[in-house]
């Protein structure tokens, strides 16, 4: 009787990689990203009040939602969608009313966050790879289209999206929305934990008025450069402002392909160097004209009629809503020229 062959899975790349990707993924839902996205959301809301952004209809979405949107954390807890209307009143870690729920079709927000799906996560399955930057890139348009003429998307997204050689994604995205600026953080800076986590890109974007001309950094391309005896691809936004990259450029050795951008720091910077960062594209926003400008249909804020944070089984129907910093670069890297 014959039967199939025999399988080391133990020397097999196919089932090292499967099993690489599957210990990462354990790791990203299983280690809490809360105390990085709360340093991440006050900055963000610092950037917002400094565009001139005061009041509005805000949605966050994705892993640690209620944090993004400026809510405190009582159980641990956070829904994968937040709906807000916020005030000039508004500061992170203040209870305020919310609506969960999922946007609608209609729907279109002056601010839209959104932490995209497994982003710092370092996958080693090229299948893998390819099916979260085909999802990212597609949430990353569909959120774009939702956020209103004139307002901000704020995403924070795998870097491969950013330095992924085919431009096409960008070129899409490019056609609704103006980069304001990116800020690269370095790989564990969300959950710390060497070798299973990737650097990640904070995007700020800003939805273009019909009409209205591009005001963009150049974010579409990408460029070659050579660092650790390795060539990789860096969107060329970060080759032109590595100010904006929180750390030291690397080259990262995956299982399969080439080898991939990596970035390295310590843990204590996040906060000083994120603070800096921000007001970096906040400066470059101004420069460029791209303040927040009021919706001139927005009717002002509308109270949702339920309190707090309800959770989903217990709430009622919703009603339905109407330049950069120096910093030393290793020569090494190529970004020094």
């Amino acid at each position: 009787m014959t039967g199939a062959p025999y399988r080391d899975d133990a020397n097999d790349p196919h089932a090292l990689r499967l099993e690489a990707d599957h210990l990462a993924l354990q790791d990203h839902s299983t280690t809490s990203a809360q105390p990085a996205h709360r340093i991440i959301a006050t900055h963000l809301w610092t950037m917002l009040r400094d565009l001139g952004f005061t009041e509005g209809r805000v949605l966050a979405l994705g892993d640690d939602a209620a944090t993004f949107i400026g809510l405190p954390h009582t159980d641990g807890s956070s829904p994968a969608s937040v709906v807000a209307d916020i005030t000039d009143t508004h500061t992170p870690s203040t209870q305020f009313l919310v609506q969960l729920r999922p946007p609608k079709a209609h729907d279109r927000f002056d601010v839209v966050m959104a932490s995209l799906p497994y982003n710092d996560v370092r996958l080693q399955h090229p299948g893998h790879v390819i099916v979260r930057r085909t999802v990212q890139a597609q949430l990353a348009l569909t959120l774009a289209t939702l956020t209103r003429s004139g307002g901000y998307t704020i995403l924070l997204a795998s870097h491969d999206l950013m330095d992924q050689p085919f431009p096409e994604a960008r070129r899409h995205l490019h056609l609704v929305a103006d980069l304001l600026g990116a800020v690269r953080l370095p790989a564990g800076a969300h959950r710390r934990l060497p070798g299973l986590d990737s650097p990640t890109d904070l995007l700020v974007l800003r939805h273009r008025p019909d009409g209205q001309s591009t005001r963009s950094q150049d974010f579409e391309n990408t460029t070659t450069i050579h660092v650790d005896d390795r060539d990789v691809e860096i969107n060329t936004y970060f080759e032109n402002n590595i100010g904006q990259v929180l750390g030291t450029v690397g080259a990262d050795p995956l299982a399969w392909g080439p080898a991939a951008v990596t970035v390295s720091s310590t843990p204590d910077r996040l906060d000083r160097d994120l603070a800096q960062a921000l007001s970096n594209v906040t400066a470059e926003a101004l420069r460029a004209g791209l303040a927040d400008t009021p919706d001139t249909t927005h009717r002002g804020p509308q109270r949702p009629p339920f309190g707090e944070i309800v959770r989903p089984g217990d709430r009622p129907a919703p009603a339905t809503p109407p330049r950069p910093h120096l910093r030393h670069v290793h020569g090494h890297t190529g970004l020094d020229r």
